[in-house]
C-alpha cells in the first residue's frame, strides 16, 4: 500500500489461508543466522524454565508468532523491491567520502606522524576530536572503507552513556566463575560490584555535562528532560569535564578528523587489511597505500580487532544486530524517544520508524558483514504494532552491523602491548559515552596530561580478557 493511502487504511484480520501463506514464507526464508539465535533467545526469555521446558515454550511462541501475531501485524505493511541495505544514517551525503583521494587523486600518506588511529568510527573520531584540541603533533586516522561505515554508521541513532549498574554487575557475575574460580560467591559479588561502579563512573562522566547548549548552536535538538535524562551534578566533578567537553564543542565540530589541519588529525581512507609492526621506539603501520611510522598507535577497530590482532580471536567477538527503517508507523509513538525491551529497540523519526534487534555471534572473519534478517524485521514490527496499535508501514531499508563483545561484556581501554599501542574496544553496542571518555583518557595519557583515572588497569586492561590468570585484579 502506498504511504499516501494511509488515511484510507482500515485493519482487516487475515483469513486462515493468508496466515498459512505468511507462516510458510517465514519458514522458507529462515537462514542459519536465525536458527543460530534460538539458543540466545531461549536463554534470554525462558532461562528460569530449564532447557527442555524453555525449548517447548520457544516452539509455542514461534508457532503463535508465525500463524497469529506476525500475520496480524503485517496487514498494511509493504516491503520495497529491491530492498536497500544502506543504513538510514549512511544514506546521507558523506562530505569526506574517499578522503583525501576524491579531491587529490595523487595524494600520499605521510611517512611519519605522532599517532596513528586505526578505525574512523565513534572511537576513532573521538580520538581525533580530543587530539585536535591538545596541540600534540600530527595524528592520522585510517579507515579501510569510509568514515563511520561500520557499526557507528549502522546504529540505533541514540547517544547513550553506557549500560546500567545492575546490568554490568550481572554480566560480571555471570563470567567471574569462569575467570576467577578461586573466589567464593560472596567474593564474586563484591568484585562484580566494584567492576560495575568503575564502569558507571567512567561511562556516565559525560552525562554530568549538559550537551544541549553546544549542540543546539549547531542545529541539533537535545532535550534531556524529554528523553528521561536525570543526572546529579556536583562541583567537584565539573572542572575537568568542562575542559574535556565544553572546550571541544564550543570551538566547533568541523575539525573532528574530517580534514587535514596543521598539527591536527587527518582522515585517510585505504583498502585492505592494516598490519602494525613494532620496530622498537616506533611502530610501522602498513597499508595498501603505504607505510606510516608513528610513536603511538590507537586501535579503534572494535569487532574487526581480531583480524588485526589474532590474540583476540574468540575473546573479542563480532555480534550481529539487525535493523530496518520504515515509512509510516503508529501515530501514538512519540518522536525522538528511544524505546525497547529485552528483544528489540525502536524509535520514531519525522519520516518514519527505525527498529532493530540482534544477538547473533559471528566468526571474526565475518565482522562487518551486512546480512539483515527479514524474520527479525517482521518480529519487531509485530512488537511495535502490539504496543502502539496497528498502522501501515513501508519498509525500504534493512541492514545489519557487528559490535565487539567480550565474554563479560565489559570494555577494554588501555595499553595493548605495555609500550605505546593502545586499544579502546568491547563496547557491546552501547557505549557512546564510553567511546568519548575512553578516547579522552587515552589521548591525555599519551600527552601526559594529568586528570582523573577513569579507566584503571585492574578493571579495563586488555589482560583481563587475554590472560585472566596474569591480570592484576582489584582486591
Amino acid at each position: 500500500m502506498p504511504m499516501d493511502d494511509r488515511s484510507t487504511f482500515s485493519y482487516k484480520s487475515p483469513n486462515v489461508f493468508g496466515r498459512i501463506a505468511v507462516a510458510w514464507k517465514l519458514i522458507i526464508g529462515l537462514r542459519g543466522q536465525e536458527l543460530q539465535s534460538v539458543g540466545s533467545w531461549i536463554e534470554r526469555n525462558y532461562a528460569q524454565s530449564g532447557r527442555v521446558v524453555g525449548f517447548i515454550r520457544f516452539v509455542g511462541w514461534a508457532v503463535k508468532s508465525m500463524l497469529v501475531d506476525i500475520p496480524n501485524a503485517l496487514v498494511g505493511v509493504t516491503f520495497a523491491k529491491p530492498m536497500s541495505k544502506v543504513s538510514y544514517w549512511l544514506a546521507a551525503d558523506n562530505p569526506v567520502k574517499n578522503h583525501p583521494w576524491a579531491s587529490q587523486p595523487n595524494a600520499r600518506l605521510p611517512e611519519a606522524c605522532e599517532v596513528v588511529v586505526i578505525g574512523a568510527g565513534f572511537t576513532g573520531a573521538a580520538c581525533a576530536y580530543h587530539w585536535s584540541k591538545r596541540n600534540g603533533g600530527q595524528m592520522v586516522l585510517l579507515e579501510m572503507n569510509e568514515a563511520a561505515s561500520g557499526a557507528s554508521g549502522r546504529n540505533e541513532g541514540v547517544v547513550v552513556m553506557g549500560r546500567f549498574h545492575a546490568y554490568v554487575k550481572k554480566m560480571m557475575l555471570d563470567d567471574l566463575p569462569r575467570v576467577r574460580p578461586d573466589l567464593d560467591s560472596a567474593q564474586r559479588e563484591r568484585l562484580a560490584e566494584k567492576f560495575a561502579e568503575a564502569y558507571v563512573r567512567a561511562a556516565y562522566k559525560n552525562a554530568d555535562y549538559d550537551l544541549s547548549r553546544p549542540f543546539a548552536t549547531r542545529g541539533f535538538g537535545v532535550d534531556y528532560a524529554r528523553v528521561g535524562w536525570v543526572q546529579g551534578q556536583t562541583d567537584d566533578s565539573q572542572d575537568y569535564l568542562d575542559y574535556s567537553v565544553r572546550e571541544s564543542y564550543e570551538k566547533g565540530l568541523r575539525r573532528l578528523g574530517l580534514g587535514r589541519a596543521e598539527a591536527g588529525p587527518g582522515i585517510d581512507r585505504h583498502e585492505g587489511r592494516v598490519r602494525v609492526e613494532d620496530t622498537g621506539d616506533r611502530y610501522a603501520v602498513h597499508t595498501n597505500r603505504g607505510t606510516i611510522t608513528a610513536r603511538y598507535v590507537i586501535n579503534a577497530t572494535e569487532s574487526y580487532t581480531a583480524a588485526l590482532h589474532p590474540e583476540f580471536i574468540g575473546k573479542l567477538v563480532p555480534i550481529q544486530t539487525n535493523a530496518a527503517f520504515a515509512e509510516g508507523g503508529p501515530a501514538a509513538m512519540k518522536e525522538h524517544v528511544a524505546m525497547g525491551g529485552p528483544n528489540s529497540w525502536f524509535g520514531k523519526h519525522p519520516d518514519g520508524v527505525i527498529l532493530g534487534t540482534g544477538g547473533i555471534t559471528l566468526d571474526y572473519t565475518q565482522a562487518g558483514r551486512i546480512r539483515p534478517s527479514r524474520f527479525l524485521t517482521n518480529y519487531i514490527i509485530t512488537e511495535i504494532q502490539h504496543i502502539f496499535g496497528h498502522s501501515p508501514m513501508h519498509v525500504f531499508r534493512e541492514w545489519s552491523c557487528t559490535a565487539g563483545f567480550t565474554d563479560d561484556e565489559y570494555p577494554i581501554v588501555g595499553l595493548l602491548d605495555g609500550k605505546n599501542q593502545y586499544i579502546i574496544a568491547g563496547m557491546c553496542g552501547s557505549g557512546s559515552g564510553v567511546h568519548f571518555n575512553g578516547a579522552r583518557h587515552v589521548v591525555d595519557h599519551i600527552l601526559g596530561i594529568e586528570g582523573p583515572d577513569d579507566y584503571p588497569e585492574q578493571f579495563f586492561s586488555p589482560t583481563r580478557v587475554l590472560d585472566p590468570e596474569a591480570h592484576l585484579w582489584p582486591e
